[in-house]
């Protein structure tokens, strides 16, 4: 224990002496104190505080993500370059306690300039809008709304997904003949129906309707808040326009002989942007698993004056979505800081592991690609269509092959994408438990081991006595 303590305590006295820790300590104290003190976004307290957390730490993470890796990558390779790591192994001190030595001491200086990085951040924001509603410059209307959308932790629950596989089956049935005589296979010809099928109930037709199923939703608070963006005629169309719409939801209390169940609110939205419409927890049904139903109704050209009647276009990642209070902020905020905790511990590792095998500039070479990789790979995974139903469309072989292909390479290389909270605390979405858990089994236990793994075997099979100083 007294040489794996020497090796930290080494390890963290050489970062700090190293001129890069200096330039990050100046930028972080920029980020930190003087990011949130000027922003102020689109004049409006959510606005404050999004882009506040967005700059302030978002520009800290990538800051330490990136002295983490460029110093993990540099302490084992200049320590076997300079002769200085021969002195240790000469000693009664096995190879893997250096290695983790090196590891430790990176990670606790990083962690902890994180983590008083990360709370004088959350200070000076709360600060600065309290002050900000004491001068007079935000309304109690404005700092409800910020509690109610951005400083909360907010649970996302999506509709039902409507299961098309019957009504394939049906229509390949009874069009085989047609199938046959166009030369389509079978999976070829229910792809086509699916997408046919997909296009149909995302748009909705003047004087048309769509509802929506919401099952299992809990949380706390009396209100629910449902987000969605509609296009008007196309979603890839360019002129936008004010949008007549109805949301009806349903009442589970309405009498059975009642024709309409529906409470219906009449109003204008914007083509193409995300609007939040608040709904009363009220209308959740706890006697059928929580469920609540909302119905999308897109009214007919008479009566809305000189606004033409066009058809309402949904798409998947749209939502609508219902966000339903969870966690308090802090809470939220504590969740995004231990995912940022295991970003710098995955870095950690990876410069370890690629110092010990090659010399500083290699190394690093090695680490990027690796991570360039990760979000390449993220990308191709995410690039194929998907269904109503979340069945992905494939343009040809090839594209099906490489995004397997892709699918594959993803549950080995790790993605930073997966560990940066960022965007969800500007949004007030909750950092889930299942997906801290996930990251600690598959991120922390399995990859960062694998990678600790062969780091300490590279390191004991690394001949030391062949690097020569030119």
């Amino acid at each position: 224990m007294k040489a794996f303590l020497a090796i930290v305590n080494q390890t963290m006295r050489s970062a700090i002496r190293a001129k890069v820790f200096h330039v990050l300590f100046a930028l972080i104290i920029l980020a930190v104190f003087f990011l949130p003190m000027t922003v102020s976004g689109d004049g409006t307290a959510n606005g404050l505080v999004q882009i506040s957390l967005t700059y302030s730490l978002g520009i800290v993470v990538v800051l330490i993500s990136s002295t983490t890796l460029w110093l993990s990558c540099s302490q084992l390779s200049r320590e076997v370059e300079a002769y200085n790591i021969h002195l240790v192994v000469t000693k009664p001190c096995p190879k893997w306690k250096l290695w983790f030595g090196k590891w430790t001491g990176i990670f606790i200086m990083h962690a902890v300039i994180l983590l008083v990085s990360m709370g004088l951040i959350f200070a000076l924001i709360q600060f600065r809008v309290k002050y900000l509603e004491k001068t007079g410059r935000f309304t109690k209307e404005e700092i409800a709304k910020l509690d109610h959308e951005v400083r909360v932790g907010r649970r996302e629950f999506h509709p039902i997904r409507e299961e098309l596989n019957k009504e394939i089956d049906k229509f390949y049935a009874e069009h085989q003949k047609e199938i046959r005589e166009a030369n389509m296979t079978e999976e070829e010809a229910k792809e086509r129906v699916r997408t046919i099928l997909t296009g149909q109930k995302m748009e909705i037709k003047p004087d048309g309707f769509r509802t929506w199923t919401y099952r299992g939703i809990a949380g706390k608070g009396d209100i629910i808040y449902l987000r969605y963006r509609v296009y008007s005629g196309s979603t890839s169309a360019m002129d936008q326009k004010d949008m007549p719409c109805i949301w009806g939801i349903k009442n589970p209390n309405a009498p059975p002989n009642v024709v309409d169940p529906y409470v219906n609110e009449f109003f204008k939205v914007m083509g193409g942007t995300f609007q939040e419409l608040q709904l009363s927890k009220d209308f959740v049904n706890k006697n059928d698993g929580n469920s609540l139903t909302v119905r999308y109704v897109n009214p007919p050209q008479e009566g809305w004056g000189e606004v033409k009647a066009s058809s309402a276009m949904f798409q998947q990642s749209d939502g609508p979505i219902l966000m339903v209070e969870v966690t308090s902020f802090a809470n939220n905020y504590c969740r995004a800081a231990l995912l940022a905790l295991m970003l710098i511990g995955f870095l950690a590792a990876l410069g370890c592991t690629v110092s010990a095998a090659f010399s500083v500039p290699v190394a690093a070479f090695v680490a990027i690609a690796y991570l360039v990789i990760g979000l390449t790979v993220q990308a191709a995974i995410t690039a194929p269509l998907q269904n109503e139903d979340g069945s992905y469309v494939y343009k040809n072989a090839a594209e099906r092959v490489a995004h397997h292909m892709a699918r594959v390479i993803g549950t080995i290389v790790v993605s930073v994408d997966d560990l940066d909270a960022t965007s969800d605390l500007a949004r007030g979405r909750l950092v889930e438990g299942s997906r801290l858990v996930h990251n600690v089994v598959f991120l922390v236990l399995l990859r960062t081991g694998l990678m600790a793994a062969i780091g300490i075997w590279i390191l004991n099979k690394r001949e030391l006595g062949l690097v020569i100083r030119k």
